[in-house]
């Protein structure tokens, strides 16, 4: 994994074009006079090199001259017949012809050796400068910050214009007080970072996204990513890294979860409406409709109890069915519950207007009156059952919590009102027919009795 995530900092770099200079790049920003600095260190090493070499080769020929001298000397002691005064003579103009080849042939090759060194340390000294120039073109035109800070201190040592851009505060502070950028760092995010940052300096490895704070109050996203610099016993002496403005990206980003969530949301509400109205319009009994009514609105509005209240006359309420049911004695002994709307202005109010309505907090409305089938209510939330532009009654929510309810909660609830309102006729319409059936039965039944007892009548009777 870590081979892995290394491959992809190199390739992130290779884009920003940072890595070509990486190196060199980072030994001049973090020294401005490293350069120069190498190249002298360089002559000083070749010529104390050189002249130690050379010392060597002449203290070496002058032993040699003196060991020959001694062996002339030795040999005059024994032979008089020679010229001793010619002797030491031409031993000491050869020794001097000796020497001075030498010395020549050293100082020949002392000077081809000086320069090739020169020359090669020209030619290092200029790629070395070309090398800086190309990364601060580099470093001075790229959008991102590209930065570099000591691992031992985590005092920053090269920050490139770039900086200035996307924080707002300028460079000189940094050489102020260097350790001033963890002040631009979100509070909520500040600790997380800097401790990864201070983990980053064992390890090398730094990639995070966070929040800073600009000058005027207003924050953007970066997203920061760091690399070491090793020396040449594995330690981890830098780290080099960049830092990206990703604000645009993350907003975006936000907006597609956003999106995504309100596109899951009106799946969600769709599917729920087509199996309230699928399950609305099975059955036309009046008591599975309201069963069903309630059952189907939980899915989308989070209420603890529930009333559908039925008109029966212009003003006149009366409890249909509610949520949760009670048991069978406490259901006998509470209902028929009916309620007259001018008694509570907030269900005249939606009667009258057709309109639903939501009420946040039932302590601080002031035409809010205790509903009895509905116990004690801090939030509520009615919405009209309207067919055919008639009124057929209201759908009462509540929650003891306050605030529980929102206009999306009212919108949700109207959308379930309508199939509902329609079921809730149909129902109406299916129970008339039905009395209407029972009724056309029985009259039909006693037509064909009358039938048969006219007709029995007929057969009795004498000719």
């Amino acid at each position: 994994m870590n081979s892995s995530k290394k491959e992809s900092n190199r390739g992130w770099l290779d884009v920003l074009g940072v890595r070509r200079y990486y190196r060199a790049g980072s030994s001049i920003c973090a020294y401005r006079g490293s350069t120069m600095e190498r190249v002298d260190r360089l002559r000083r090493g070749f010529f104390s090199s050189q002249l130690s070499r050379f010392g060597w080769r002449i203290s070496l020929t002058l032993f040699c001259l003196a060991l020959a001298i001694l062996l002339v000397a030795l040999l005059a002691a024994k032979i008089d017949s020679i010229d001793l005064s010619s002797l030491l003579l031409g031993v000491a103009l050869a020794t001097l012809c000796v020497v001075l080849l030498f010395l020549f042939r050293f100082l020949h090759l002392a000077n081809e050796q000086h320069e090739r060194a020169n020359s090669a340390l020209d030619t290092t000294e200029t790629s070395l400068m070309e090398s800086d120039e190309r990364f601060r073109q580099m470093a001075d035109n790229i959008q991102e910050i590209f930065w570099m800070i000591d691992a031992e201190t985590s005092k920053p040592l090269y920050v490139n214009p770039a900086y200035e851009t996307i924080t707002g505060r300028p460079r000189k502070a940094l050489q102020e007080d260097p350790l001033s950028y963890e002040e631009i760092i979100h509070a909520d995010d500040r600790v997380q970072v800097l401790l990864k940052l201070e983990e980053a300096t064992r390890t090398g490895d730094f990639d995070e996204r966070f929040r800073i704070v600009l000058p005027s109050g207003d924050s953007r996203w970066v997203w920061v990513r760091g690399f070491p610099v090793r020396d040449g016993k594995g330690r981890i002496r830098r780290l080099v890294g960049t830092a990206l403005d990703i604000t645009t990206q993350i907003h975006a980003e936000e907006e597609v979860t956003r999106n995504l969530s309100l596109a899951e949301s009106a799946w969600a509400e769709a599917d729920a409406m087509r199996k309230a109205t699928l399950a609305l319009t099975q059955d036309l009994r009046m008591d599975n409709v309201l069963d069903t009514l309630l059952q189907s609105l939980l899915e989308l509005v989070p209420y603890e109890s529930a009333q559908i209240l039925l008109l029966e006359s212009d003003s006149r309420l009366f409890v249909a069915r509610e949520a949760p049911l009670l048991d069978a004695a406490k259901q006998a002994a509470k209902y028929p519950l009916t309620l007259e709307a001018a008694d509570f202005p907030v269900l005249q109010r939606v009667l009258v207007s057709q309109s639903g309505l939501v009420v946040s907090d039932t302590k601080q409305e002031q035409e809010w009156r205790p509903i009895r089938a509905s116990g004690q209510l801090r939030s509520w939330l009615c919405v009209p059952l309207v067919a055919s532009r008639q009124t057929l009654g209201l759908l009462s929510l509540g929650h003891p919590v306050p605030d529980r309810f929102t206009q999306e909660h009212l919108r949700l609830a109207k959308s379930v009102a309508i199939p509902a309102a329609a079921a809730i006729q149909n129902a109406r319409l299916y129970e008339c027919a039905k009395i209407y059936g029972a009724e056309l039965e029985k009259r039909t039944s006693d037509l064909q009795e009358a039938q048969s007892a006219l007709q029995q009548f007929k057969s009795e009777r004498p000719s």
